[in-house]
C-alpha cells in the first residue's frame, strides 16, 4: 500500500506517460507513420496482410463453427435502456431504439462481429437529418484490409494516392473496435484467426497427403524392369508404358520387357482421418468451446450437451458485451451528445437471461398456498406471470340457476315457523352491519406485512368498529322475539 506523507500529492489531469507514440514503445521498431500488427502469424506467414486469414475462414469447419458463434449472438433480442431517470433520458433512449431499428442493428452486429475473428472491425456512419435531429441514415461496415492504425492508435484509410500515411478517419464518422489482445497497446487486436491458422494449415496438408495415400491404394504403382544393356530409348519407352497404365485401359509391350504392379503393404488403420478429426476438434475448441466436429461434447467431459450450450451462451454474451460497449462509448455517445445535450447515454445490450419456467413457478405457488394457507397478492401475480388479472367469478348462468333453485325451493317449502321468520329477518337486517366490519378487517389484512402487525392493528381497530347499529338491530330483534313469545302463549291458552 502506498502512503503519502506530508502534503497532498498533485495530480495532472490527462497525463499519459507510457503511450505508444513518439517512439515510446521499445517493443516495436519504427517502420513509418503506420503501426504494424503484433500478430506473429500475420507477420511471419502473411507478410502483415489479412489475406491468409480469409483463407482460414474458407475452411468448412471454421465457417460452420464461427457461424454458430455469430448466430448465438444475433439470435438474442437487443434492448435499449435509459441511462438515467430524467425525462430527457427516456426520450434519448426512445430515439436510439428507433435508430437501431432503422439501420438494421442485427445486420450491423453480424458484420462487426467479424472483428472477433480478425481482431478488429471498422464501420462508417452516414449522417442525415430526421425530425429536426441528426440521424444516422446508414452504417456501412468496411473491409478492414483498407485501414491501418498509427502508433498512437489513430485510424487511417489507405488510398491509391496515399498509401504511406493514409487519410485520417475521425469520430463521429468512423466506429471501430479491437478485441483479443492482452493489452491496450495493440490497436489491431488479436482475433480467433491467429489460433485457427495452424489447425487449418495442418488440415490442408493432411488432406493432400491423404489423397496421395488413397491414390496409392486405389491404383498400385507400376514398375517396369529393363535388362542389362538397355538403351536410353528403351528406358524412355518403358517409363512411358508405366505412366500409360494410369490412363489407358489396355497397353502392349515387347516380349523382352518386364512390367509389374507394386502393391503397398500396410497394416493398421489409416491415421490421416484421425489427424483430420483432431484438427477439426481444435477448431471447434477455439471457436465455440466444443471439442467435437459434430457440435456436441466428447466423452472426456461427460457428453453434457446442456454444459456445451451454457459455454456457447457465455461466449456469445462476451462477444455481445464487447460490441455493445463499443457502440455505447462510440456512436451511442455521439448520437446522444448531438441531439440530447445533458442526457445520459442510453445503454444498448442483448438479452441473455433465460425466461423463468412459469409452470414450475405456478406449481410452487400452489404448494405454498396448500401448505401454509397464504395466497399471493394481485401485485405478486402480475409481477411473476405478467398481464392483467381480476377475481374469478362464477358463470352468470350458474348463478341464475342457483338463484332460481333457491326461489323454487322457498316457494315449494314455505316456512311459517315464527322463530325461523324472525331469524331470517335478523340476518337480513344485520347483514349491512357485519359487512362493514368484514370490509374493515379485510382492508387491514391486505395492508399488513406480518401476523404480529395484524394483531396490533386489530386492537387499534376495535374501538372504531361501531356497535350502535348492531345494538339497535339486536334490541328490536329481542323485543320482537319477546312479543312473539307472548303471542304464542296467548294462542296456546285460548286453544286449551
Amino acid at each position: 500500500m502506498l502512503w503519502f506523507k506530508g502534503k497532498k500529492p498533485h495530480v495532472e489531469t490527462g497525463r499519459e506517460l507510457a503511450g505508444t507514440g513518439e517512439g515510446n514503445d521499445i517493443t516495436r521498431p519504427y517502420l513509418g507513420p503506420l503501426a504494424e500488427a503484433d500478430d506473429s502469424v500475420l507477420r511471419k506467414r502473411g507478410g502483415g496482410r489479412l489475406d491468409i486469414y480469409k483463407e482460414v475462414l474458407n475452411d468448412d469447419e471454421v465457417k460452420s463453427a464461427f457461424t454458430q458463434r455469430q448466430d448465438a449472438v444475433i439470435s438474442r433480442e437487443w434492448k435499449v435502456e435509459p441511462g438515467g431517470d430524467k425525462p430527457i433520458d427516456a426520450e434519448a433512449a426512445e430515439a436510439m431504439s428507433e435508430l437501431l431499428k432503422s439501420v438494421g442493428f442485427d445486420r450491423v452486429t453480424k458484420l462487426m462481429h467479424y472483428g472477433v475473428f480478425y481482431g478488429y472491425a471498422v464501420a462508417e456512419l452516414i449522417y442525415g437529418i430526421k425530425n429536426n435531429i441528426y440521424w444516422i441514415n446508414d452504417i456501412k461496415v468496411r473491409d478492414r484490409r483498407r485501414f491501418r492504425f498509427t502508433p498512437t492508435g489513430e485510424l487511417r484509410l489507405l488510398t491509391q494516392n496515399n498509401m504511406h500515411e493514409g487519410i485520417a478517419c475521425e469520430a463521429p464518422y468512423f466506429w471501430h473496435y479491437a478485441t483479443g489482445a492482452d493489452h491496450d497497446d495493440e490497436p489491431y487486436g488479436l482475433g480467433l484467426a491467429h489460433w485457427l491458422y495452424w489447425p487449418c494449415f495442418f488440415k490442408r496438408n493432411d488432406i493432400k497427403f491423404w489423397l496421395i495415400f488413397l491414390e496409392k491404394f486405389g491404383m498400385p504403382t507400376a514398375v517396369g524392369k529393363y535388362g542389362t544393356g538397355a538403351t536410353t530409348e528403351q528406358k524412355r519407352d518403358l517409363l512411358a508404358l508405366t505412366r500409360a497404365i494410369q490412363t489407358d485401359s489396355g497397353i502392349i509391350i515387347p516380349e523382352t520387357m518386364n512390367l509389374d504392379l507394386l502393391q503397398i503393404a500396410r497394416s493398421g488403420a489409416g491415421d490421416y482421418k484421425s489427424f483430420y478429426d483432431s484438427m477439426n476438434e481444435a477448431i471447434r475448441r477455439v471457436t465455440v468451446g466444443q471439442i467435437t466436429s459434430s457440435g456436441g461434447a466428447s466423452n472426456s467431459i461427460g457428453g453434457d450437451e446442456s454444459l456445451q450450450a451454457a459455454v456457447l451462451a457465455s461466449i456469445a454474451k462476451s462477444d455481445s458485451d464487447v460490441m455493445c460497449e463499443s457502440w455505447n462509448r462510440g456512436p451511442g455517445t455521439w448520437f446522444t451528445q448531438m441531439n440530447f445535450p445533458g442526457a445520459a447515454v442510453p445503454q444498448v445490450s442483448r438479452i441473455f437471461d433465460e425466461p423463468e419456467d412459469l409452470k414450475s413457478l405456478s406449481e410452487r405457488d400452489k404448494n405454498i398456498i396448500e401448505s401454509t394457507g397464504y395466497r399471493p397478492t394481485l401485485a405478486h401475480v402480475q409481477d411473476t406471470y405478467g398481464g392483467e388479472w381480476e377475481e374469478k367469478k362464477q358463470p352468470e348462468e350458474l348463478i341464475n340457476a342457483q338463484s332460481s333453485k333457491k326461489v323454487d325451493f322457498a316457494e315449494q317449502q314455505p316456512n311459517t315457523f315464527a322463530p325461523v321468520l324472525q331469524s331470517n329477518r335478523l340476518n337480513t337486517e344485520m347483514q349491512p352491519v357485519t359487512d362493514q366490519w368484514i370490509n374493515q378487517i379485510k382492508e387491514l389484512v391486505d395492508n399488513v406485512q406480518s401476523l404480529e402487525e395484524l394483531r396490533d392493528k386489530l386492537f387499534e381497530l376495535i374501538p372504531d368498529m361501531q356497535l350502535d347499529e348492531y345494538a339497535k338491530v339486536m334490541a328490536d330483534a329481542l323485543t320482537a322475539a319477546n312479543l312473539a313469545g307472548r303471542t304464542e302463549l296467548l294462542e296456546d291458552s285460548k286453544n286449551d
